[in-house]
Order: structure tokens, then C-alpha cells, then sequence
């Protein structure tokens, strides 16, 4: 009996030094092919207003009070979303939450995120993925309230939609 307790302890430990732990990484790309959707007609007609409003004001304060006007018509132009706390914030919180499957294939797994009007994630489109199990890994951080944390594009002041793409690339380290 001792024997056969021995054999199987010597078998484990030579097991374990024969067998090497391949551990997995991951990095994440930064925010890639930023687009902002047009505004429809009735927004354009809105946006339009607005910046004609801007410009008679400006030009009626210059009328009036000559050099000391502030003209902000620029600052009104395109601004792009924001995650509340920067993009880098954003980066950093995908980092933290996700978890690389047990079976996850090496590579690109890519999804473009849709910021909608509201200051939300409107949606997640998956483009490229790995493995299955990756895929519903993405799916799950985005479902997290902490992601959804966001200051959508304006154009004028006027919420307008804006998508990315980004990247968690998976990689084998031995």
C-alpha cells in the first residue's frame, strides 16, 4: 500500500515537471475608425438653426460692443464621444472586466460599438472573433453598466450618433 502511494505521488510530481503551463495574454487596441453618422433631415434643419442663431448674435454683440465678443462658432462644431473620464478610461475598464476563456484561440477578435443619442451604447457589433467563447465574453462586458458611462458626439450642440472598431487581440505566451 505504501508503495502504490509512493508510485503515485513519484508519478504526479514527474507529471508536473514534464507537463508546461502555457499561460494566455491579451492587449486592446485604441479606438480605430471613428465615424460620425449624418444627422437626418429634421436635425440638419435644427443644426442649421442653430449656428444661424450663433451667427446673428455674434454679429449683432460685434455691432454693438465692437472687438470685446467671443466668437465660439467653432467650439460648436463636431465633437466627438466621450467616455465620462476619457477613452483611456474606457480601454482600462474593457482591460479589468474581461476574462479570457479557458479554450480562447489565438488572435483578432474585433467589434465596432455604436454611441447613440442618449449618451449610451447603442450597440455592439462583433466583426471578427476567435472562438465562441470569446465572443460571449465581449458580449458580457458590454452588457456592464460601468462601459456605458458616455457623452455622445454633438454636432452644434445637437446629439448625433458616432461608431468605432476596436480590438482585443489574444495572444500565447509559454
Amino acid at each position: 500500500m505504501k508503495k502504490e502511494i509512493l508510485a503515485l505521488i513519484l508519478l504526479s510530481f514527474l507529471t508536473s515537471c514534464v507537463t508546461t503551463r502555457k499561460s494566455v495574454t491579451y492587449h486592446i487596441s485604441t479606438l480605430e475608425n471613428i465615424r460620425t453618422f449624418q444627422p437626418t433631415k429634421e436635425e440638419s434643419r435644427i443644426i442649421d438653426s442653430l449656428k444661424s442663431e450663433a451667427i446673428t448674435s455674434l454679429e449683432k454683440c460685434v455691432k454693438i460692443h465692437g472687438a470685446a465678443c467671443i466668437d465660439d462658432l467653432e467650439l460648436m462644431g463636431l465633437h466627438e464621444a466621450n467616455f465620462k473620464g476619457g477613452n483611456a478610461k474606457f480601454r482600462e475598464r474593457i482591460f479589468q472586466n474581461f476574462k479570457i476563456p479557458k479554450n480562447a484561440k489565438k488572435g483578432e477578435n474585433r467589434f465596432r460599438v455604436t454611441i447613440g443619442k442618449q449618451d449610451t451604447i447603442e450597440n455592439v457589433d462583433i466583426l471578427s472573433y476567435t472562438d465562441d467563447d470569446t465572443k460571449k465574453e465581449i458580449e458580457r462586458i458590454f452588457k456592464l453598466i460601468e462601459l456605458n458611462a458616455w457623452v455622445s458626439a454633438k454636432v452644434h450642440r445637437f446629439p448625433i450618433k458616432e461608431e468605432f472598431e476596436m480590438s482585443i487581440f489574444i495572444d500565447d505566451k509559454k
